[in-house]
């Protein structure tokens, strides 16, 4: 028993010199970087950083006094090198504190980059232990230099406001699906060799602006930055973008629909127009194969509740809710084929299908791998969709209904 006290009481001695904090890096010695743009191409890169301005942050009213801003919250400056990397490593020329990427949210990339090729853009974020591959990433139409300069009101962190506007959006709309680094580079590198990505572009005239905290004093700005497109990728190289109708149905076709709001008619159009708020969704994609060539058959279980109409039919009775029902399903059926032509037109293969065919058929799909793009373009598609209305709404006929005839004149 005394020995073992001695063996600890050793133990405990030789380790007192050990603790501490001696390899410690003070708040005050790191530059936090919240966001970060890439420009150029091979050889030539231009990368943006977004630092937190902690000064800024820790004032009593977070960067605004006298009832307006008086300093950014953030600060942004470029480096240059013949990678990214090199670029990175000569930010100590002009910037005082060690670039910290943990909390990095967002990479926007140029969109003459995303075109001249993304894949050293990928290798230096995977390879790269500081860095987060779960990153958000943005194409912008235009230079990402420019777009990093650009506050993004009511918030007064830029890429946390961006963020916050992907995860908004994948909530409520549907419409840009959110991708992070890793799945970015696990897309194109797949057997399918493609990937959408939310693009942002600047409306309005005033872009300069946006570049003052003086944006924050007013109520309204004509210029704004705004989710735009859904830029679609080829390998690693931007070959094209597809708009917000055509990248909705390729959610529908991708399974990532997590809500979404739309209107539709009545049977009779003159008769009144209802609106739908999609509360759930599943789709199921399978490919079939025939004598001739593959085809695809979509399936898609909708609930929802309405939650706006000025339909003049008796909407609590079975029949009127059916044939509410039959409508819902009709637009989310052109909402796919929308999505699914965009994909034909394009000969890239966003919703996965040469995955699916190389799990299910590695032997076909080794036969037409080579010629997959025309396979892809000349693909038929059988379109199903279950849709139920689960909630009408408080009241069971329209106001418009209960106001009568007589009244609506």
């Amino acid at each position: 028993m005394h020995r073992s006290w001695v063996v600890i009481s050793i133990i405990l001695v030789i380790g007192l010199p050990l603790t501490g904090c001696g390899n410690r890096i003070e708040l005050n010695e790191i530059g936090i970087t919240t966001a970060t743009g890439v420009d150029g191409k091979q050889g030539d890169w231009t990368v943006t950083y977004q630092v937190i301005n902690p000064s800024a942050m820790s004032s009593p009213s977070g960067g605004a006094t006298g009832g307006g801003a008086s300093q950014s919250v953030v600060h942004t400056f470029s480096t240059h090198g013949k990678t990214i990397r090199e670029a990175n490593n000569i930010s100590n020329l002009e910037f005082p504190r060690k670039l910290y990427f943990a909390h990095n949210n967002i990479i926007l990339i140029g969109k003459k980059a995303a075109e001249e090729g993304v894949a050293e853009i990928i290798d230096g974020y995977l390879r790269n232990s500081e860095s987060r591959e779960t990153v958000k990433v943005l194409i912008v139409d235009g230079s990402a230099r420019e777009f990093m300069k650009m506050l993004v009101p009511p918030d007064k962190v830029p890429g946390q406001t961006l963020v916050k506007i992907l995860e908004e959006e994948n909530r409520r709309g549907s419409f840009y699906p959110s991708i992070s680094m890793y799945e970015f580079a696990l897309k194109i590198s797949s057997e399918s060799g493609a990937a959408g990505v939310p693009e942002l572009s600047l409306f309005g005239t005033e872009g300069e602006k946006l570049e003052s905290v003086d944006i924050f004093k007013k109520t309204s700005t004509q210029a704004k930055l705004m989710l735009s497109a859904l830029s679609v990728f080829k390998g690693d190289k931007r070959v094209g973008k597809l708009n917000q109708a055509e990248s909705l149905g390729i959610s529908w076709l991708t399974n990532h629909i997590n809500g979404s709001t739309f209107s539709f008619d009545d049977v009779n159009k003159d008769t009144g127009i209802s609106t739908f708020r999609i509360l759930k969704a599943k789709v199921k994609i399978t490919p079939v194969k025939d004598a001739q060539q593959f085809s695809i058959k979509v399936e898609a279980n909708v609930s929802g509740e309405l939650v706006e109409s000025t339909s003049q039919e008796n909407i609590q009775t079975s029949k009127s809710m059916n044939t509410m029902q039959q409508q819902v399903e009709q637009v989310i059926e052109s909402q796919i084929l929308e999505g699914w032509k965009s994909v034909q037109k394009l000969k890239v293969d966003l919703i996965g299908v040469a995955d699916m065919i190389y799990r299910k058929h590695p032997k076909i799909w080794r036969e037409i791998k080579d010629s997959w793009s025309e396979e892809l373009a000349n693909m038929d598609i059988d379109i199903e969709v279950n849709a139920v209305i689960k909630r009408p709404g408080l009241i069971q006929k329209s106001f418009s209904k209960l106001l009568g005839p007589e009244k609506d004149k």
